[in-house]
C-alpha cells in the first residue's frame, strides 16, 4: 500500500512538474540578451500578458542583476547618453523592475508596486531605458512618477510630449483642471530644453512643410497655453497670466496642430486672452 502511495505521489509531482515547464515552456527566451528580454517584458505588458511580464522579467534579473549593480556601483551620477548603453546591465534590469511594477499597478497589486519601486530608486538609481523614438528617460524617474500617481489616473504612458500635450487638452475638455496642470507641467519640464533651442533658432513661424520638426517647441508652447486655460478655469488669474506671459515671451514661434488640418499660434491666442484677464481682474 505504502509504495502504491509513493507511486501515486510521484506522479502526481511529475504531472505537476510538466505543467509548470508547459507553462514556462510557451514563453521563448531567445538569445536570452537582457534587452531581448526586456523587449519581450514590455510586449507583454502591451497586451496584459502578466505571466509573460513576470517570466522574461524574472529572467533578466536572475541573468543580470549581479552584472547591473556593479555598474551601478561604478557611477556617482547619471551616464550621458553618449556611454549609456554602456550600462547595458543596469538599465535592462532597471527597466524589468520597472516593467514589473507597471504590470503590479495593472493588476492592483498598489504595495507590491510601490515596493519594487522603491527598489529602483534605491538599488538603480542610474538606471535609463532607451525609447524607439531616440532618447533614454530616466526610470527611476518614472517610478518616481507611478508612486506620487498610484491613487490617480494619472498615467504618463511613453512619456512623448505629444502624449503629455494630449492627455492635458483631453484633461482640459473634461474639466479636470487638476489632471490638466500635471499633465501640462510634465510635459513642459521633460522638453523645456529642447524648445528653448528650437525656439532660439528660429526668426519666424516655421512654414507648414517644417512645422512638424520643431515637435518640442510645438508642445511645450501649447501646454503654457493649456495651463492659462486650466487656471483661468479655476479662476487662478495670477498664475494664469504668468502662463501666457511665459508663452509670449519665450515660446513665441510654437505652433499647435489641429485635428482639421492646419496649424494655429497660441501666443497669439494668448493675447487676446491676456489682456482681457487683466483688464477684468484689475491685475497689471
Amino acid at each position: 500500500m505504502l509504495r502504491v502511495v509513493k507511486k501515486i505521489m510521484l506522479v502526481v509531482v511529475l504531472f505537476s512538474l510538466n505543467l509548470t515547464l508547459s507553462a514556462k515552456g510557451k514563453y521563448d527566451f531567445g538569445d536570452q540578451k537582457s534587452a531581448t528580454l526586456t523587449g519581450k517584458a514590455w510586449a507583454s505588458y502591451e497586451v496584459k500578458d502578466w505571466k509573460g511580464v513576470e517570466a522574461y522579467t524574472e529572467k533578466c534579473i536572475a541573468l543580470y542583476s549581479k552584472h547591473a549593480l556593479k555598474q551601478q556601483a561604478e557611477l556617482t551620477a547619471m551616464p550621458p547618453a553618449a556611454v549609456a548603453n554602456s550600462y547595458w546591465a543596469l538599465n535592462d534590469v532597471g527597466t524589468c523592475y520597472f516593467v514589473k511594477a507597471k504590470a503590479f499597478k495593472e493588476q492592483g497589486k498598489m504595495e507590491t508596486t510601490k515596493k519594487v519601486c522603491q527598489l529602483i530608486i534605491d538599488e538603480y538609481s542610474y538606471a535609463q531605458c532607451w525609447d524607439i523614438q531616440g532618447w533614454f528617460w530616466q526610470v527611476a524617474s518614472a517610478s518616481k512618477d507611478l508612486l506620487s500617481t498610484l491613487n490617480s489616473n494619472i498615467d504618463f504612458e511613453d512619456y512623448t510630449s505629444e502624449t503629455l500635450t494630449t492627455k492635458a487638452w483631453q484633461s482640459l475638455n473634461e474639466n479636470d483642471v487638476s489632471s490638466c496642470i500635471i499633465y501640462a507641467e510634465k510635459s513642459i519640464a521633460l522638453y523645456v530644453k529642447d524648445a528653448k533651442k528650437m525656439q532660439e533658432s528660429l526668426a519666424n513661424y516655421a512654414s507648414k512643410e517644417k512645422a512638424f520638426d520643431y515637435w518640442a517647441l510645438n508642445d511645450v508652447g501649447t501646454c503654457y497655453f493649456i495651463l492659462g486655460e486650466a487656471y483661468s478655469k479655476s479662476q487662478q488669474w495670477e498664475k494664469a497670466v504668468e502662463a501666457y506671459q511665459k508663452l509670449i515671451n519665450d515660446y513665441f514661434y510654437a505652433q499647435c496642430w489641429d485635428s482639421k488640418g492646419w496649424f494655429w499660434k497660441p501666443a497669439v491666442a494668448s493675447r487676446g486672452k491676456l489682456n482681457k484677464i487683466m483688464a477684468e481682474q484689475g491685475i497689471s
